[in-house]
């Protein structure tokens, strides 16, 4: 039984979906999420203090590296959406922390 136009059309457009997602990064929107607010975090308290020698990354890494640990991941980039929640309680623990200290 030969085929259809309409078919082959149909294959060829799930083979390019297939293929466009096995390319796309595999981070949890809910992470996406939750880093950008640890990101604007990090910015509005670099950019309303002068903290002597402590940047961005430096802030960024004080906050992943808890979150890293607790979770048992080496890189951030894995965390799954079940995970974000112990997450985000971390970040919210370490603010928290922050803000009581200043």
């Amino acid at each position: 039984m030969a085929m259809t136009e309409e078919e082959k059309r149909e294959i060829a457009m799930m083979t390019a979906d297939i293929l466009s997602k096995r390319n796309e990064p595999k981070i949890s929107p809910d992470w996406r999420k939750l880093s950008d607010e640890i990101r604007d975090f990090i910015k509005s308290r670099t950019a309303n203090t002068n903290i002597d020698g402590v940047g961005y990354t430096t802030i960024q890494n004080s906050i992943y590296m808890p979150i890293k640990y607790v979770l048992g991941l080496k890189d951030v980039r894995q965390i799954t959406a079940d995970q974000v929640p112990t997450a985000r309680k971390i970040f919210e623990f370490i603010k928290e922390l922050k803000e009581e200290n200043e």
